[in-house]
């Protein structure tokens, strides 16, 4: 047998000496695919469940004997959370608890145990796992990322795309003379998720888009963060250093915790979730702001607040707004911030875009649902954008009867994702006829194999299958990579989706049409696919053929009847994920899977009937991979591990 020698597996070791087969178990994932063979498989550890993690923890505080503990186990609650279901992390944390009966250790526990892993022997074992994984991270630009995460509270979900954006208006990452800026985060986030410090909420899609960190790592975090002065958390009272640089309010803070304005004239980045008090949102006093998260704040912000916003932080970079805002207006002041590159306000009541953003020289990421103000004449702002614009992201605006962004569409040079909701207005021929072309023209300049462009469509006018009845230009390669429809008056698949060279990743959403047989047959033209997700009232006789699909790795259906569904033996030979959220599976068989050899998870509805729950879960049991069942119930709701 072959040595198998690498830095940081824990353990190796032969199952039975008259066979080849060796064990690895590691916290690195490329570790791990990397030591699998062809026929091999990489097991992903799971968590304890919630009843296994409190039995286990209780137990160790109560040396064996939990039913002594009286209403100790709710004021201990806080800190079995932060443990996450992680072994090692129940057991050292319970034990510390061991022969202590007041009920303040208890209570206080949760709260410190920052300070706890810090200073405490019993913890020593669990703060070594969490030194290690800090210092073997490869570099310091990682590491700041990582302390970065502080800013969030434990359990926050956090989403992928806004965290990356985030780091690079910080500048915690740059750019080499053969990468991007943008290429070195996406790196230092895939290294945080191959070390296990960072964990998929959702691992069934196509690339990670929201993620969590376990309560032990980020007490961990926010401990090495205050005591390098790094990330700064305001509480109840809590009296501000004087140097803060990231400042971030949590929901415990109160409303009254009134903070002085000299503690703010050095802060680069503010982020508020919950309520705070209205001395937090003195914008003036915010000299050095390079990022501005309102996104949670309960708080009532108005629009004079943006206008203070837009009037004093010019040196902001990244400002996303939403929560209990009332902003309904940006102002024209907007065109003070010349280095701002990300502008979210999704979450407000703004409707217009005013020129004014557009012309904007840093602006990449434009995130909202706008109609453009009128911008009188269209040719210098055309010649502007040809010479100026960075946006590289408009998601998005709406096409109605006036025609103004789709004439500057064609001039925004650097734009990769695309988002267009198309109202009824939009019915009328001419106005459809020009929104149908600039749409043609954004996939038609997607010819760099080496970008990545994304197209978001939504429909709610009556000729919708018309807006898309067009053909790309024969002899080109067309290379985006993701592509979603959605509308109530789409019956078939658009002829030009077959032509895309680089579709990986498609979704359709008829909410009040049934898909069929057409549309999957349809579907097999598309070779390139590898995340397909399907939305509609009703699954008819929808067949996946065996040479379809052949290196499609996720397929997610949700319907609200399945009255056919089948997949041909030897189909879908790279599927590692399937989800099937239908109250009624209406026959589609658990054995099913069994064809499916490379399979790590299955999702289903969660009001399936017991019977046919267990009949899948027995049909898991029996695949060589043994993947994952989980139930879901269809909406935000988490997934439901078994």
């Amino acid at each position: 047998m072959r040595a198998l020698i690498w830095h940081d597996i824990k353990y190796a070791f032969p199952v039975d000496p008259k066979f080849s087969i060796v064990i690895v178990t590691t916290t690195t994932r490329s570790i791990a695919n990397a030591c699998s063979c062809a026929h091999g498989h990489v097991y992903v550890m799971t968590t304890l469940g919630e009843q296994h993690s409190r039995q286990l923890f209780f137990q160790e505080a109560s040396m064996g004997d939990p039913p002594q503990l009286g209403d100790h186990m709710q004021l201990g609650s806080e800190a079995l959370k932060k443990c996450d279901g992680l072994p090692l992390a129940l057991v050292t944390t319970g034990r510390l608890l061991q022969g202590d009966p007041t009920r303040e250790r208890w209570a206080n526990l949760g709260t410190n145990l920052g300070k706890h892993l810090e200073t405490n022997e019993a913890l020593a074992s669990l703060k070594r796992v969490l030194v290690h994984s800090y210092t073997s991270l490869g570099s310091q630009d990682v590491k700041a990322c990582l302390l970065y995460l502080g800013i969030y509270p434990s359990g926050h979900p956090i989403r992928r795309g806004s965290l990356i954006r985030r780091w690079l208006a910080e500048g915690f990452v740059q750019g080499g003379h053969r990468s991007s800026a943008l290429d070195a985060a996406i790196g230092s986030f895939h290294e945080l998720l191959d070390q296990s410090i960072i964990q998929p909420i959702d691992a069934s899609n196509a690339e990670v888009k929201t993620f969590q960190t376990h309560g032990m790592m980020i007490e961990f975090i926010l401990n090495k963060s205050i005591n390098e002065n790094f990330v700064t958390l305001l509480y109840d009272k809590a009296t501000l250093p004087s140097n803060v640089r990231w400042l971030s309010v949590h929901n415990k803070t109160a409303a009254s915790s009134k903070v002085n304005p000299k503690d703010l004239r050095l802060v680069r980045s503010l982020t508020i979730f919950g309520n705070t008090h209205k001395s937090v949102l003195d914008f003036p006093k915010y000299k050095l702001m390079r990022v501005l998260d309102l996104e949670e704040c309960d708080e009532y912000l108005e629009d004079k607040h943006l206008r203070e916003i837009c009037s004093n932080l010019v040196l902001l970079r990244y400002l996303s707004l939403g929560g209990a805002a009332t902003v309904t207006v940006l102002p024209k002041e907007i065109k003070k911030l010349q280095l701002l590159e990300t502008l979210d306000v999704r979450r407000t009541k703004i409707e217009i875009l005013p020129k004014e953003v557009l012309k904007l020289p840093c602006l990449i990421h434009l995130f909202g649902k706008f109609k453009l103000e009128g911008v009188g004449r269209m040719g210098k702002l055309q010649i502007w954008l040809s010479e100026n614009s960075n946006l590289e992201t408009l998601a998005g605006f709406v096409g109605d009867k006036s025609q103004e962004f789709t004439q500057l569409m064609e001039h925004m040079k650097h734009l990769t994702k695309l988002k267009i909701w198309c109202e009824s207005t939009t019915d009328v021929s001419s106005n459809l006829t020009h929104l149908s072309v600039a749409i043609k023209g954004f996939i038609e300049r997607g010819t760099n194999l080496t970008t990545s462009c994304s197209l978001s469509l939504n429909f709610s006018g009556e000729r919708s299958q018309d807006l898309l009845n067009f053909s790309l230009e024969n002899g080109n390669s067309y290379y985006l990579s993701s592509l979603k429809l959605q509308g109530n008056n789409i019956f078939s698949l658009p002829l030009f989706v077959t032509m895309l060279a680089g579709l990986t990743k498609l979704c359709l959403t008829f909410p009040h049409h049934r898909l069929s047989g057409d549309i999957g047959d349809a579907l097999s033209k598309v070779r390139g696919l590898k995340y397909l997700k399907l939305i509609a009232a009703q699954l008819d006789h929808f067949v996946i053929r065996q040479g379809a699909l052949e290196i499609l790795q996720s397929l997610c259906i949700v319907v609200e009847v399945m009255t056919g569904l089948a997949i041909e033996e030897g189909a879908l030979p790279d599927l590692d994920s399937l989800q099937l959220l239908c109250k009624d599976l209406n026959g589609f068989s658990s054995t099913t899977i069994q064809s499916l050899p490379l399979l790590k998870e299955v999702a289903l509805h969660d009001e399936l009937d017991d019977q046919i729950k267990l009949g899948w879960k027995e049909a898991a049991k029996n695949h060589p991979r043994r993947p994952k069942v989980l139930f879901k119930l269809v909406g935000n709701e988490p997934a439901v591990g078994t």
